[in-house]
């Protein structure tokens, strides 16, 4: 798990309140790539890094996700990354992220999702580790490898939560125990059954952004903004992330 130092600091003057912004969250946050901030698209040679489509992290911990070849690449639209179904788009991470065994963690994604149609990859890797949305629209999948591993599917108590055409905030956790925990837009989704999930597989590494495997499972709508943390933030650090987004892209 990336555990490098944040380098973000205020620059208020003395006395000067400030608006609270993901930078706040200090070490735990591991990459923040944030909408129409640090998106480039070069149009060299397909393939080389003179080519490369780049959303830069602003953590401090320069985890870019990025993507050298043309048919992979998503559109840089509405300050975020629009991906397609019938392609096979996606963007890695310059450093694959651990979230294995006991390897805690929340992501947050600002979503605007373009279909239901077949299983979304929103991470994924090169075997089988993957955090997406299933083929139903109101179902969630997370899988790990090895010793503790399961092909989850969270299915929850409130049908159609994930809606078409609308902005909205997806946040997942995992504890050290490997309890998840699904929000959306803050709120929490309890699981149809009362219960709560778990994986806690000791192999859970994520290469890619936008889908499950290569050439398999794709995402298809747009992610606006992402930020992950390596650990399960406190009730008062979530609210401040969601406070944050919530205002920045005008979700009630």
């Amino acid at each position: 798990m990336l555990g490098l130092g944040n380098s973000i600091t205020s620059g208020a003057f003395y006395g000067e309140a400030t608006a609270w912004d993901p930078s706040n969250l200090g070490s735990t946050l591991i990459a923040w790539y944030k909408n129409n901030t640090g998106l480039t698209n070069l149009s060299g040679t397909d393939g080389n890094s003179d080519n490369r489509l780049q959303w830069s992290d602003q953590s401090g911990n320069n985890n870019h996700i990025i993507q050298d070849e043309d048919g992979d690449k998503p559109t840089i639209t509405s300050g975020g990354l629009d991906f397609e179904l019938d392609d096979t788009e996606h963007m890695e991470f310059t450093s694959a992220l651990d979230f294995g065994g006991s390897n805690p963690f929340s992501i947050f994604f600002v979503l605007n999702r373009e279909s239901y149609s077949g299983q979304h990859g929103l991470l994924g890797s090169t075997t089988t580790e993957f955090i997406g949305f299933s083929a139903e629209d109101d179902k969630v999948k997370v899988r790990s490898s090895g010793s503790g591993a399961d092909n989850i599917t969270i299915t929850f108590a409130t049908s159609g939560i994930w809606e078409l055409s609308t902005d909205f905030i997806f946040t997942l956790t995992k504890d050290a125990s490997g309890n998840l925990l699904v929000y959306k837009d803050g709120v929490f989704q309890a699981e149809d059954d009362g219960g709560t999930s778990v994986n806690n597989g000791a192999g859970f590494d994520i290469e890619y952004v936008g889908i499950k495997q290569p050439d398999n499972a794709n995402f298809d709508g747009l992610m606006k903004e992402i930020l992950i943390c390596d650990t399960v933030l406190s009730s008062s650090d979530r609210g401040e992330v969601i406070t944050y987004l919530k205002n920045k892209f005008s979700i009630s």
